[in-house]
Order: structure tokens, then sequence, then C-alpha cells
């Protein structure tokens, strides 16, 4: 597998205590290879971040243009451009999302579309995957997410593009904002997922290019020993062992906020 992809999938579910499965995203801009990738077409039409729910919890689809039921996601992955009720936030306003068309425009202005022809997306667990994914989404716990920024830090330092609102929570700030800024975003989700999709009220989300994907995940690895409590260390190692991953000379009653 690229860049001993096996591996990395193998650490991340070896070092977090996570409910679903992490979410890989491929953007085809080749018809022939999205009609090649053997992921399910639905027969009806479904939102991009109900297929999002789906792949976490084991399936594998793929959606193109006709198949997006939320426009919302079409639009910002660059499937479908056009923009007419809203290219001006005018739709927002309408809706009462900001306070006048002034904030809505701002918002809209500020929003990261891809700008690639996109013909479609496959959208499952990032283990049914043989190269890195464009993108991948984990949502879970204030913890997980917490231990995920933690291992993007260790490589890159201080996150330079976070950026969210509440709003397109799946499709814009977990899959088009990582891609087209190519780093790391963490969502609050929005009110449409949430409500469509039953995510639990404590759980976030976070989006991981492509090129950060294998540090931020080495990150998390490599900062076990000075983040995690005894009990934690002891559930990874057992899950290493399982996973016949080399594990590190794992220290207890060590951790960086005990040795300040």
């Amino acid at each position: 597998m690229e860049n001993n992809w096996h591996e990395t999938v193998k650490k991340i579910y070896s070092s977090l205590d996570l409910d679903r499965k992490v979410v890989g995203i491929k953007l085809f801009k080749n018809e022939d290879e999205f009609n090649n990738e053997e992921s399910l077409l639905p027969a009806k039409k479904m939102n991009y971040c109900l297929a999002v729910a789906s792949a976490s919890k084991g399936y594998s689809i793929k959606l193109e243009k006709s198949k997006f039921l939320c426009k919302s996601g079409s639009r910002v992955l660059g499937i479908d451009k056009t923009d007419l009720k809203n290219s001006n936030g005018e739709n927002w306003s309408r809706l009462g999302l900001y306070c006048n068309s002034q904030i809505s425009c701002s918002v809209r202005e500020e929003l990261s579309y891809v700008q690639d022809d996109i013909i479609g997306v496959t959208v499952k667990p990032i283990e049914e995957y043989e190269t890195i994914p464009d993108v991948i989404i984990c949502i879970s716990n204030p913890y997980n997410i917490m231990r995920l920024v933690q291992g993007y830090a260790y490589y890159y330092g201080m996150p330079k593009n976070i950026n969210m609102i509440g709003n397109q929570g799946v499709c814009l700030e977990c899959t088009a904002r990582p891609y087209v800024k190519q780093d790391i975003n963490v969502s609050l989700l929005c009110i449409g997922t949430r409500h469509k999709t039953n995510w639990k009220d404590g759980e976030l989300a976070i989006g991981i290019p492509k090129e950060q994907i294998t540090n931020t995940i080495d990150g998390i690895y490599k900062t076990i020993n000075i983040m995690e409590s005894n009990h934690n260390k002891e559930q990874i190692i057992k899950k290493f062992d399982d996973e016949g991953i080399e594990n590190l000379s794992i220290q207890y009653n060590y951790n960086y906020y005990t040795q300040c």
C-alpha cells in the first residue's frame, strides 16, 4: 500500500478508542475511474453527510451529481458548480441564517469550495482503500478529536486554517475546506447533518487532507506516553499487540502535565 498505508490505518484504530470507522473520501476527476470504483451507487438520492455516516458504520458508497439529495454537498465538492440561489448568500439571508444580507454575503465569500471539476466521490472506511484517500473524516467525542489535533501539532504546530460556522459541517468544513486548504479543519457539525444522520450530541468532527494524514496519525502514536493515562496506555498496548504494531517503550505514571 502507498506509504505503508495499511500500517497507518492500524495505528489510528489502535491509538484511539473509536466507536465509528474513520471515513476516507476520494474525489474523482476521471469518469472511467469513478465508474470502475466498486463501491455501491445508491438507487435513490441521498445526502452526502448520510453517506459519511453510513461509511462510519462500515458501508462503502459512491455518489455522482444525480445522486446528491442535498445540493450543498455537490456544490461545495465541485460536482455541481451552479449556485443560482446562493452565490452571494441570498438564500441564507432569505432563510434568516444571518442577521442581514451583508453578513450572508460575507459568509459565502469566505467559504472554501472545491474548484476542480469533480465527477463524483467515494465515501468508505479508510481500511477499504489501497492508497491514501484525499481526505479522512473522523466523527467522535472531544477527547479523540483532541488527540488528533495533538498528533497534527506534533509535526505541524499551531493549526493555521481551522474555520467553522456551524453550517455545512460535513461537506464543507470536513471535506471541501481540508481539500482546498490542504490543512486540517475541525467542525462542530451543523443542524442539518445532526437532524438527518442522528450524530450524538457529544460528537464532533475533524477533516484531514491527504498531505497530512500519515504525519498526524504518527503524531498521535509518538505522543501516547506524554498524553495518555495509565488506563488508556494499557488498552492501547493490547491493541498494538493484537495488530502486531511495534509499541513504544510505554512509561506508566508519566505524562507531560506531571513533568512540568
